[in-house]
C-alpha cells in the first residue's frame, strides 16, 4: 500500500494559510471598531447607578463624528420624565454599572442651551472647547480625542438629569456602532 506522504504537509499549510488570514481579518475588523465615527445609546431608568429609577422615561441619543475627527453631532430625545424640570444632559465617563465625571454637555449648562421640560429632542455639536473633564479620570479640559476614545471603548454615558432625581433619572450606556 503506497502513501502520499506529500498531501499531509500540503493540507497543513492550508489549514495554517487558512487560519492567518482569519486572523488577519479579525484584527482589520477590530481595527476599524476601534475607529468608528457612529455612537448611539438607549436611555431608561433601570440604568442609572448606584441605585436604578422605575420612571417612565425614555431616551436615545446618537452621534457623528466628522471626518477630520473635530466635532461630535448629536441628538439627544427623551421623554415620559416623572423628576419634574429637566436640569440638564451630559456624558459621563463610566463603564456599565460605575458612575464617573462629567466630559460634555448636551443642554442646561457648559455653553449648551437649557433643556426643555417634558418630551424633548436636542440637538448640538461638541468640539474641543466643549470638553471640561474629568480631570480625575484622566481627561483634561480640551481633550476632545480622550472623549472619543472613551465613547469607542463603551466606556462613556448619556445622563439626563432632573429636579427629583438630580443625580440622573434616565441613563444609557454610549456604544460604536454603524446606524
Amino acid at each position: 500500500m503506497k502513501r502520499n506522504y506529500l498531501a499531509k504537509p500540503r493540507i497543513l499549510i492550508s489549514a495554517m494559510m487558512i487560519a492567518v488570514a482569519i486572523l488577519i481579518l479579525a484584527r482589520l475588523h477590530a481595527v476599524a471598531d476601534s475607529q468608528t465615527n457612529n455612537f448611539s445609546a438607549d436611555l431608561d431608568g433601570y440604568h442609572e447607578t448606584a441605585l436604578s429609577i422605575s420612571t417612565n422615561g425614555t431616551g436615545s441619543f446618537r452621534a457623528v463624528l466628522n471626518p477630520t475627527g473635530s466635532e461630535l453631532t448629536y441628538e439627544l430625545q427623551y421623554s415620559g420624565l416623572e423628576g419634574g424640570n429637566t436640569l440638564f444632559a451630559h456624558v459621563h465617563l463610566g463603564q456599565i454599572g460605575t458612575t464617573g465625571g462629567v466630559m460634555f454637555f448636551l443642554c442646561g449648562g457648559g455653553g449648551k442651551p437649557a433643556c426643555q421640560n417634558g418630551s424633548a429632542t436636542v440637538t448640538g455639536t461638541v468640539t474641543a472647547a466643549d470638553i471640561i473633564g474629568p480631570a480625575g479620570q484622566g481627561v483634561s479640559a480640551g481633550q476632545f480625542e480622550e472623549a472619543i476614545t472613551a465613547m469607542r471603548a463603551g466606556s462613556a454615558y448619556a445622563n439626563v438629569h432632573t429636579v427629583t432625581y438630580p443625580s440622573g433619572e434616565i441613563r444609557g450606556q454610549i456604544n460604536p456602532n454603524a446606524f
